[in-house]
């Protein structure tokens, strides 16, 4: 008799413990949910402090903040204002010939509004002269300074020889083909000082820094899925 009241106790036990289980687990999933972000996900933020490359070290910390809500499926998933972390996670700083410095930033944690950090893999897609690996660049190289350059030539000269028509058939009828002539050579020989002589400054010139200013707003797009857990 004691060894069938035991069975049952050890049954009725058993029974309540699994019970129990499924209930607790029941309400876990109940209670916690998530949505997901896909890949391609684009978020706007904006920096909370400045970044600049000749006053940063690898490794150190930045952060921002989204300047609109994430919605999925209609739902507010991570509001304005939430924190995005990010890493300086390499540099180059500037030389002469105009080399220009280059910055790689890493977003890699998001705070939710639960206050829980969820890694990420973000990266910056749009507000910045960026290269195909994704670096911000101060501005380029000497043959850069040399392309631009050439194209400021060209702005003098186009410039000058339209003030030379303009002004040649203000002056009087006809005066454009005596003006212009003479604006445009004027034009020419400024156009080529300039280039030849920033030209020349440019190879003992150093590029840019690479400025990323406190306020400065852009977009970063998710690299991977993010999965945000709901309450």
């Amino acid at each position: 008799m004691k060894r069938l009241f035991s069975l049952f106790t050890g049954l009725f036990l058993i029974t309540a413990i699994l019970l129990n289980t499924s209930v607790f687990a029941y309400q876990l999933n109940a209670d916690i949910s998530s949505k997901r972000l896909p890949k391609g996900t684009k978020m706007n933020v904006v920096m909370s402090e400045a970044v600049v490359t000749n006053q940063i070290q690898v490794g150190d910390l930045f952060s921002a903040r989204l300047t609109s809500d994430i919605k999925q499926d209609g739902r507010t998933v991570l509001p304005q204002g939430t924190l995005v972390r990010g890493t300086v996670k390499d540099y180059t700083t500037t030389a002469r010939l105009s080399k220009s410095a280059v910055l790689y930033l890493t977003f890699d944690h998001i705070v939710t509004p639960q206050g829980k950090q969820i890694p990420i893999n973000a990266a910056i897609c749009s507000g910045f002269d960026l290269k195909q690996d994704g670096a911000i660049s101060g501005g380029g190289n000497y043959f850069d300074e040399l392309k631009r350059n050439v194209s400021k030539s060209g702005y003098i000269i186009s410039k000058t020889t339209k003030w030379g028509i303009t002004s040649g058939d203000e002056l009087f009828s006809g005066g454009r083909f005596l003006v212009t002539p003479i604006a445009a050579i004027g034009g020419t020989v400024g156009g080529v000082v300039y280039l030849v002589g920033d030209s020349i400054i440019d190879l003992f010139r150093r590029g840019n820094d690479v400025i990323v200013d406190q306020g400065k707003s852009f977009d970063i797009i998710l690299l991977e899925p993010l999965d945000i857990p709901l309450m």
